[in-house]
């Protein structure tokens, strides 16, 4: 990757100011064992390499940081396949063989509707053009929408609007919930990848309820990750404000004395120099789940890609709203096979979604931000962005189209709760197109066999100040352009990282030449894929 054109020198520019203070720029110090077994042979791009497997269980840092299990990630945890694509119909839906000037929103709306009052089911459209006047299809709880394949059943957006095209659960559903127990959580140091927290109280907690692993942010724990002091043009930017709450939403596993254990390894540590955390007890909203879109073609027409990101104005920003939306409280459901024609934005995954599958998702762009007259060209479009969803599982997917329109390929907002992973995600330039953790700590993303460009980064003053965008980032077999850089008080991985990784990284790397070598060759390792090592070792199977 050039670092040469004007956009990335403004970024790179940006992303070390306000760090005098930090340390972030010392390779962390930490202690792994890494055990190579048998070297195995790869075959990558029609050329023969030497893969060392790499006992992924042992790597801990002195502090007892360990990857996150990212195997809890998509539709029912991964411990179930995707619904067969066979299901009979609960009805079919012809195209209408009209004008083009024909609307079939309300059409296939009352049809979704009805399905979902009827016990749910699929609802079939066959061959042909769909067209859709407005945005505002919602798919309910326990119906899936399908096509007759991509190419032959599209559905033809005329005008986007505000809100998504297609989206998923409730309308009304919020992001909020009221707790009914807490307690303060009393271990000085909860590491990376631990299940398990004591409190100064387990009265009120039981096995099986919801609950959110908290803590709020603090002054003393945002300077020592370097983002007290950030200042763009002379202006004081703020990272994350004081009070702010950082969540873990998991599943209490068991309760022996004051010990909980939950149902999913942490993937933020808690450390009680910098805060108080503690645990807090919830009752979900109604969820909908069993929802799903797949074998179908969506296009916008005209288009919006390239379009102005974030506009104030109502005309310009027209352009923000995505394909599809998996709105909050939504779980267990899909997209797959899909193809995604015109977007700026192709799929959102709204706060406390969770266990969703995104796979086989082709997102073509037809124009680059800058062509729009963006006139800040740092300021690009996302392609997938996880908006504080959770377990989210995004494979095979792909951005194709013009190799010249820049894009976040994947991104995560402020506090996305880990974990979330992307697996062989495939880009028309894996320089323009990057895997990138947008702002303000996200923790617990693996970014796996893929040769686009990852960022695990602090942004610093981009964007409002996004500052230290991820922590507990793994990048694992990456072939293309890296950069890994880990905050003072987090760690990001990357093992068998065989292309190019920038200098400026100071991340933890693994590779057969053992961790902590600084940035240079290196070689990719086995297993493969971390995502599957980990699911099979979970379910204990071959």
């Amino acid at each position: 990757m050039s670092l040469k054109a004007p956009w990335r020198a403004s970024f790179w520019r940006r992303s070390t100011c306000g760090l005098k203070n930090a340390s972030w720029a010392v390779a962390i110090a930490v202690a792994v064992l890494v055990v190579a077994i048998v070297p195995a042979v790869v075959l990558r791009s029609g050329t023969l390499s030497v893969a060392t497997t790499i006992q992924w269980k042992d790597i801990v840092t002195k502090t007892g940081d360990r990857l996150p299990d990212f195997s809890f990630c998509g539709y029912r945890a991964s411990e179930q396949p995707l619904p067969s694509n066979t299901t009979r119909p609960a009805i079919s839906l012809n195209a209408q063989a009209g004008s083009s000037e024909d609307d079939d929103t309300t059409r296939i709306q009352k049809v979704l509707d009805s399905t979902a009052k009827s016990g749910g089911g699929v609802v079939a459209l066959g061959d042909g053009d769909f067209i859709l006047k407005s945005s505002g299809l919602r798919i309910p709880s326990g119906v899936v929408l399908r096509g007759a394949g991509v190419g032959r059943t599209r559905l033809t957006l005329r005008d986007l609007g505000q809100d998504a095209l297609i989206s998923f659960g409730s309308k009304n559903a919020t992001p909020s919930v009221l707790p009914f127990a807490a307690a303060n959580i009393i271990d000085q140091i909860v590491p990376i990848g631990s299940v398990e927290v004591t409190v100064a109280d387990a009265k009120g907690f039981k096995p099986g309820q919801h609950v959110f692993v908290k803590r709020l942010v603090t002054a003393e724990w945002v300077d020592a990750n370097g983002m007290g002091d950030l200042v763009l043009d002379g202006e004081r930017q703020t990272w994350i404000k004081v009070g702010t709450v950082v969540r873990q939403p998991r599943v209490i596993r068991s309760i022996q004395g004051n010990t909980i254990t939950l149902n999913i390894p942490l993937t933020d540590s808690l450390n009680a120099k910098y805060m108080q955390p503690f645990i807090v007890a919830y009752d979900p909203p109604d969820t909908s789940s069993e929802m799903g879109i797949e074998y179908l073609s969506i296009v916008l027409s005209p288009t919006c890609s390239g379009a102005r990101v974030d506009s104030s104005s109502e005309s310009e920003g027209a352009c923000d709203a995505p394909a599809i939306s998996f709105d909050p409280w939504s779980a267990d459901s899909w997209a797959r096979n899909l193809e995604l024609i015109g977007f700026n934005t192709f799929v959102t995954l709204q706060a406390n979604t969770s266990r969703i599958t995104i796979q086989n998702v082709a997102m073509i762009r037809d124009a680059d931000a800058a062509a729009a007259g963006n006139a800040d060209s740092r300021a690009l479009p996302g392609d997938i962005i996880l908006q504080g969803a959770t377990q989210v599982l995004i494979a095979d997917c792909s951005q194709r189209g013009l190799p010249s329109a820049r894009s976040f390929a994947v991104m995560t907002q402020s506090l996305t709760p880990g974990p979330n992973a992307i697996l062989r995600h495939v880009t028309s330039s894996n320089d323009e197109q990057m895997v990138f953790p947008h702002q303000r700590w996200a923790h617990g993303l693996l970014v796996e066999d893929t040769a686009t460009a990852v960022h695990l980064v602090n942004r610093a003053t981009n964007g409002s100040g996004h500052g230290w965008a991820v922590n507990a980032g793994v990048g694992w077999n990456l072939r293309g352009y890296s950069i890994v850089q880990s905050p003072p008080l987090g760690i990001n991985w990357c093992v068998g990282c065989s292309g190019t990784v920038d200098d400026r990284s100071n991340g933890t790397f693994v590779d057969s030449g053992g961790q902590g070598r600084g940035p240079g060759q290196r070689t990719m390792v086995q297993p493969n894929s971390l995502f599957d090592a980990q699911l099979r070792a979970r379910l204990n199977t071959p």
